[in-house]
């Protein structure tokens, strides 16, 4: 087409393609974002107002879109869907509102958000998009410090003293990382040296970690309990034997001469520091090993590894007349299991006074893939070598979001710890507070995180974080649990239901789930029916119906 009637359509173009821009739909795109009112945890305390802050860029001045907001719990069902939001850009291209949200219970809230034409709440971090969340915990105020003889909870970080959420979650229990190869990366005695020099300059070695070690959460410390790391997955490089590593660990293996000399001098010199550093700790943990699986991150002998806790355990005792010497920290698998039969022979029994463990189980659900059948197995052939009932703890544990999705991965969680505690176990560890990038440059992420990594250019540490289920799943946990001895398995479960009694000093609090599907189970007598987020009812019906997620009976008070 030419001539007078082309220069007609062509101006026509062009003056529609400039009034859809002035009214603020052009080809400008448009980016939705959101922030809570505490931005670096988005975590809250019962009763505390939650506000979400929702931002769109890309608008022109005056130019209009609609937000759609719905806010779910957990399970995804629908809590809360406000009447959508017309919102007009600024002289900046910006519209800004600000949503009241609700936060009346204990729990995960969780606000999908988009815009009319679509355009979703952008991801963030490891996020993805099309949401933002918040969760509402228990006041850390009101939790009682139980001390490091009942205190049962540990995480693992990283930590960030931006972004503190230890008493939010109730957890008390650090590992220190104040191992072999870090101290003593150079030659023997390196750490007894540093450690004097340091002590004459008025000075600790190793230093304290402000975010972890009684951090001062409100104007006040959060107490904390720790655990000590003599080796990790790794040795010192002049103390490694050669061709006695792992596949995957190679710096862990055998000790060489030189490491077999040196190590109860190092064990011996640490045990001093770590007494003097945590002299009011009762208890005091020294886990010697980490994970020395046969084959992929250990390759030498079983006489060659219980070698090494031959080499510390006298030293530890003598440098710490209250040490617990633990180890070996291997897996509830029959590998393992296996493995341990072979250090039991070896005579691991003499050189250890508690099991550490890292209950992962692989499998869904956990009770069907080994928990707690195979930690029972481990204990009794524990007993058995030492010929008497051992301590024990889990280290680590934890699923991953990529293979089970953040609401099984809460649950499965939960319950590996409530099953860890309900057999007996003096405390247990999660793992890991954020999600953290296995491959930065290819931003692979597995989801270990309890909270979502809102800044990824901090990779461990990271100082913004968004909850996932876990989190006040995890903090009503704690804040029921904490400072109680288990007294065993109910004896009034059937089919496919787990459960355990609980006491400390004012209550009695009942732990129950069905893993492989829903059931009726009885209230017992006087006692609260509390849902896994915390929030606690008077039982309406003789009989409830339970589910994967734990319910909980309390009779007494709490905490």
């Amino acid at each position: 087409m030419t001539g007078p009637h082309a220069i007609v359509v062509v101006m026509l173009a062009i003056l529609s393609a400039i009034l859809v821009a002035d009214n603020g739909i052009a080809h400008a795109k448009l980016v939705l974002s959101a922030d809570t009112g505490r931005p670096t945890t988005s975590t809250f305390s019962f009763g505390e107002k939650v506000e979400v802050t929702f931002t769109i860029a890309g608008l022109a001045e005056n130019g209009q879109t609609t937000l759609v907001l719905d806010v779910r719990n957990e399970f995804g069902k629908s809590i809360a869907k406000p009447e959508p939001v017309v919102l007009s850009g600024n002289m900046g291209g910006k519209a800004q509102y600000a949503f009241s949200a609700p936060s009346t219970m204990l729990g995960y809230y969780e606000i999908s958000a988009k815009l009319v034409d679509g355009t979703p709440l952008s991801a963030l971090g490891t996020r993805p998009a099309g949401i933002v969340s918040y969760a509402v915990v228990p006041d850390p105020q009101t939790r009682i410090d139980y001390g490091d003889s009942f205190s049962r909870f540990g995480l693992q970080g990283g930590f960030s003293t931006s972004a503190l959420v230890l008493p939010y979650l109730g957890a008390r229990y650090i590992l220190s990382g104040n191992n072999w190869e870090r101290m003593e990366p150079d030659h023997p005695g390196q750490f007894k040296e540093e450690r004097s020099k340091a002590d004459q300059a008025g000075k600790r070695h190793p230093a304290k970690a402000a975010e972890n070690e009684r951090p001062i959460f409100n104007g006040r410390e959060w107490a904390t309990y720790h655990i000590s790391t003599v080796t990790t997955a790794s040795l010192p490089s002049w103390a490694l034997k050669p061709n006695t590593s792992g596949t995957i660990c190679k710096k862990f293996g055998e000790l060489n001469e030189e490491g077999v000399k040196a190590l109860p001098g190092f064990a011996l010199a640490h045990a001093k520091a770590f007494a003097a550093d945590y002299s009011t700790q009762k208890n005091r943990f020294y886990q010697v090993t980490w994970e020395p699986a046969a084959g992929w991150c250990y390759g030498g002998t079983p006489e060659g590894l219980v070698k090494i806790y031959e080499q510390c355990y006298r030293a530890l005792h003598q440098g710490d007349p209250q040490a617990i010497v633990a180890g070996p920290t291997l897996f509830l698998e029959k590998n393992s299991s296996a493995q341990l039969v072979d250090l039991w022979k070896a005579g691991l029994g003499r050189s250890i006074d508690a099991l550490s463990i890292h209950p992962y189980i692989s499998g869904w659900p956990p009770e069907t893939h080994g928990m707690p059948t195979i930690l029972r197995e481990q204990l009794a052939a524990a007993q058995k070598a030492k010929g008497q009932p051992i301590r024990f703890l889990g280290t680590e544990q934890g699923y991953t979001a990529a293979d089970h999705g953040n609401l099984k991965k809460a649950m499965g969680d939960i319950r590996l710890t409530l099953m860890m505690l309900g057999e007996g176990a003096n405390l247990d560890f999660g793992f890991y507070v954020a999600d953290f990038l296995e491959d930065p440059k290819e931003k692979t992420n597995k989801g270990y995180g309890y909270y979502w990594n809102l800044n990824t250019s901090i990779n461990f540490g990271t100082d913004k974080l968004g909850p996932k289920i876990i989190v006040p799943a995890y903090a009503a946990m704690t804040y029921f649990l904490d400072g109680t001895t288990s007294r065993g398995t109910l004896s009034d479960i059937e089919g496919s239901q787990l459960g355990y009694t609980f006491k400390k000093p004012h209550a009695t609090i009942v732990a129950v789930w069905d893993y492989n599907g829903t059931s009726s189970y009885k209230v017992p007598a006087g006692a609260k029916v509390c849902d896994w987020m915390g929030n606690c009812s008077e039982a309406k019906q003789p009989k409830i119906t339970i589910g994967g997620a734990p319910t909980y009976f309390i009779q007494g008070d709490v905490p």
